[in-house]
């Protein structure tokens, strides 16, 4: 059985070469550029219609959108920590933050981003980066009330939950908005981005 990632760095398929490294599970990547040719072209559009990353090929079965990616394969392989079972009284809280990461701050961080770096210039429009970058530091004000008594985001330590919002972070850099961010969330971020795994999952295929 083969679990294969279609990779292109640094897109949110990131996310899941995270989670697999953390897990120990064996995968292959299906690496190429984020603006090729490829994620346009039909055999990628037969995997993911979307045309975006990730997506898994799991021994045959079909899955992107990178949250639910996470679920399916904590589900599958166990979580190794990295999840409080669902009688578990974190597991609330742990379902909540993996989900900020990504339907929380993800609409705000990527507006942003779109129109300061991503869309065409004569596309971009100042006053849409700015209400992304207002609501994205109000959430990042959130992050920081979390962290305030805690070094990740579940009082029991890391989990698949920083995976999702620390890669949101990373994202938030990228748009500019990390530069006001409070201290406890800058120190987060530097501690989920020390981690091997991380290093392994963020490296360019030239790194």
């Amino acid at each position: 059985m083969t679990l294969t990632v279609y990779h292109a760095p640094p897109s949110r398929s990131v996310r899941i070469l995270w989670l697999l490294e953390e897990m120990g599970v064996p995968y292959e990547t299906k690496t190429f550029p984020i603006r090729g040719d490829y994620m346009t072209s039909d055999d990628f559009r037969a995997i993911n219609p979307t045309a975006k990353v990730p997506a898994i090929d799991d021994d045959g079965l079909i899955l992107f959108e990178s949250v639910a990616i996470m679920e399916y394969l904590l589900a599958k392989h166990g979580a190794k920590g990295l999840a409080p079972e669902p009688s578990d009284r974190l597991y609330g809280p742990y379902l909540q933050w993996l989900h900020y990461g990504e339907a929380g701050m993800g609409p705000y961080v990527t507006m942003c981003l779109g129109h300061r770096r991503l869309l065409p210039e004569a596309a971009r429009i100042p006053a849409m980066a700015q209400w992304g970058e207002d609501s994205a530091r109000h959430c990042l004000d959130v992050l920081a009330g979390q962290l305030s008594a805690h070094d990740y985001l579940l009082p029991t330590g890391f989990s698949a939950a920083d995976i999702s919002v620390a890669y949101m972070l990373l994202l938030a850099k990228f748009a500019g908005i990390m530069k006001h961010a409070p201290e406890p969330v800058t120190a987060y971020f530097d501690r989920c981005t020390a981690r091997e795994s991380w290093k392994v999952a963020s490296a360019s295929p030239e790194a």
